[in-house]
């Protein structure tokens, strides 16, 4: 499976996938994860099977969707609780 978490440039969502990658492999999961803006996701969308916002573009829930439909790609936003610190 190829999931790609989405922020506005790249950055932050880069670290959580590198965090998921990680944790995915550490439990036996076939995952890629990747990273990168929303407005770079128009010309990457079919190369996912998933894609995720951080919470912080969750306001592009709708554009994003929009885009992922044309590829039968399901969207949802990060629970901004899965980033903070425990």
């Amino acid at each position: 499976m190829r999931l790609v978490i989405l922020c506005s440039w790249g950055a932050t969502s880069s670290q959580l996938a590198r965090k998921v990658q990680e944790a995915a492999r550490r439990r036996g999961i076939e995952l890629v994860a990747d990273a990168g803006g929303t407005g770079e996701f128009k010309k990457k969308a079919g190369q996912f099977d998933v894609a995720l916002l951080e919470p912080q573009v969750r306001h592009l829930k709708g554009e994003v969707e929009r885009v992922a439909a044309e590829h039968g790609i399901p969207v949802d936003v990060v629970d901004p609780r899965a980033l903070t610190p425990s």
